[in-house]
C-alpha cells in the first residue's frame, strides 16, 4: 500500500484545527462552572421570581373562630353561649350577636324552610297547641279519646308545616325577606322582649333593611285558610280560619320570646361556665 506524506504546508492547517478543537474542549469543560452563561439557566432575577411562594402562616380554622371570649356551649344543637361561632350557616334559625350572616338566595330560603321541619324544636309548639286544644275541645273537633288527640296533633303539625314552608320559604323568596331570627342577646329584658316580638311583624329584607313581615304574616294566613281543606267539615269555616290566623300570630310572638331568652335560660339551668 502506498503511503502519502503530508507536506509542511498541508500540516499547518491541521495544527490550527487541532488548536481550535482544544480551545473548544476547554471552553466546554468550563461551561458547567459558569451557570450564568448556560443557555438553559434563567437569569437570577427570573429564577427568583420562579421560586415557590412561602407557605402562609397558620390561621385559626373557621370552625374555631368565635364571637367573643368563653366557650361555644350547645344543647341539642342549640347554641347557648356565652360565645357563638363567628360564621353562621345558612340553616341557622337563630342569628346570635356578633355573627357573620350569609345571604340567602331564593333556593336557600326554600331549603331553609324544609330544614326547619327536621328540627326537634318544631314538635314543641305542635304538642302544646294540640294538648291545649284537646283539653278544652277547640277546633278542629276530633274527639276526646286518645285517637282524637293523635288526629288533632297530626292536623296541627300539618298546619304549622304549611305555615313555615310558605312563610319562611315561598313568600320569603318572593318578597326578598330574611326568615331568620336575630337575637339581641344583651340589654334590659323588656327591651329584648320587645325587639323579639317585633320580628313577628317586621323582617329584614335581603339588603338588611326593615320591612313589614309580609312573608311571615301571609304564611300564617295561608296555613290557617289552607287547613280548611283538610279539617273536619264542622270546623272548616272562614271564622275558624281567621281565629286560627290570630292564634298563629300569637304563637309566633311567643316563639320569638323563647328564641330570645331560651339560650340564656338553658345556660343558667345547666350552669355553663365561660
Amino acid at each position: 500500500m502506498q503511503m502519502h506524506h503530508l507536506s509542511p504546508s498541508s500540516r499547518h492547517p491541521l495544527h490550527l484545527l487541532s488548536a481550535f478543537a482544544g480551545l473548544a474542549l476547554a471552553v466546554c469543560a468550563l461551561f458547567p462552572l459558569a451557570p450564568s452563561c448556560r443557555a438553559d439557566q434563567p437569569p437570577a432575577d427570573e429564577a427568583a421570581e420562579n421560586l415557590p411562594d412561602a407557605p402562609p402562616p397558620p390561621s385559626v380554622a373557621t370552625s374555631e373562630q368565635k364571637t367573643g371570649p368563653g366557650k361555644k356551649n350547645t344543647f341539642l344543637g342549640l347554641q347557648v353561649g356565652p360565645a357563638y361561632p363567628l360564621y353562621a350557616t345558612k340553616r341557622e334559625t337563630i342569628i346570635d350577636p356578633g355573627q357573620h350572616v350569609p345571604l340567602l338566595s331564593p333556593t336557600d330560603k326554600l331549603l331553609y324552610a324544609a330544614h326547619e321541619q327536621t328540627r326537634w324544636a318544631v314538635l314543641m309548639p305542635g304538642l302544646i297547641s294540640a294538648g291545649y286544644g284537646h283539653l278544652v275541645d277547640t277546633d278542629p273537633h276530633t274527639g276526646s279519646d286518645l285517637g282524637g288527640f293523635g288526629e288533632r296533633l297530626g292536623l296541627t303539625m300539618m298546619r304549622q308545616a304549611t305555615d313555615r314552608v310558605s312563610g319562611d320559604g315561598i313568600f320569603a323568596a318572593l318578597f326578598h325577606q330574611d326568615p331568620r331570627f336575630y337575637r339581641a342577646g344583651q340589654g334590659p329584658l323588656v327591651h329584648r322582649g320587645l325587639l323579639a316580638v317585633k320580628q313577628t311583624y317586621v323582617r329584614l329584607n335581603d339588603n338588611g333593611e326593615e320591612r313589614p313581615s309580609f312573608s311571615g304574616l301571609l304564611g300564617h294566613a295561608f296555613g290557617s285558610f289552607l287547613a280548611m281543606s283538610y279539617y273536619p267539615q264542622e270546623s272548616a269555616t272562614a271564622a275558624i280560619a281567621a281565629r286560627g290566623f290570630g292564634t298563629a300570630v300569637a304563637g309566633d310572638m311567643g316563639s320569638k320570646l323563647l328564641l330570645e331568652f331560651g339560650p340564656d335560660a338553658l345556660r343558667l339551668a345547666f350552669r355553663r361556665k365561660p
